[in-house]
């Protein structure tokens, strides 16, 4: 798919679909910042731990610092838990009102159209890509706000730890985008490809 009809394509979805639930999605991104200081305040506590408690044996340490990585957690755990909520409460309402508009969409054709097309399409119309569209929402919005902010979090205790080992991760990091894109390529060929199959059995059935 061209990047020019894509681009239409999500922002139709974003206009009709996603921009009345904004407010939800902006939740999400604020939690999402506590996963990500979450999970960089647990790496970071790895060090203070084997130092402070292995090596040097700070009885106060052995206290303060388990308890800062179980509050770290907690954060997290509790970041995660709310946001991928906000978000399935999202995918949920998009599929509801989808599912409605292509159903009366179906309803109000003529008969031309409707046997234009085998029965097992539009079924597979309603199960397959309403449920990918929801998947994105629910689960592809999250994982992008959250693995970008953790990312960056990350590299940035990276640098206050060790800034030439961090230094060396962002030489690899474009060899690991080229991978990521050539994988991502292939994904996209391969659900595509699911979804004729998917569409072709229906039919069948």
């Amino acid at each position: 798919m061209k990047p020019s009809i894509l681009r239409k394509i999500l922002l139709r979805l974003y206009n009709f679909y996603v921009k009345e639930h904004l407010g939800k999605i902006i939740l999400a991104l604020v939690l999402s910042f506590g996963v990500a200081g979450g999970t960089a305040a647990i790496a970071w506590l790895l060090d203070p731990a084997v130092k402070k408690i292995f090596i040097d044996q700070d009885k106060t340490m052995m206290l303060l610092i388990p308890a800062a990585i179980v509050l770290a957690f907690s954060v997290k755990g509790l970041s995660l838990y709310f946001s991928r909520i906000a978000l399935i409460k999202v995918s949920q309402e998009i599929i509801r009102k989808l599912s409605a508009q292509m159903t009366s969409r179906v309803l109000e054709s003529d008969i031309h159209t409707l046997e234009s097309k085998h029965s097992g399409k539009y079924i597979s119309y309603f199960l397959y890509d309403v449920g990918m569209i929801a998947n994105m929402v629910g689960t592809g919005v999250l994982s992008l706000m959250k693995d970008s902010l953790t990312l960056i979090v990350l590299i940035g205790v990276m640098f206050y730890q060790n800034w030439k080992l961090a230094c060396f991760a962002l030489i690899m990091m474009p060899l690991a985008a080229i991978v990521a894109k050539s994988l991502g390529k292939r994904l996209g060929k391969v659900t595509t490809e699911s979804a004729i199959v998917s569409g072709n059995l229906s039919t069948f059935l």
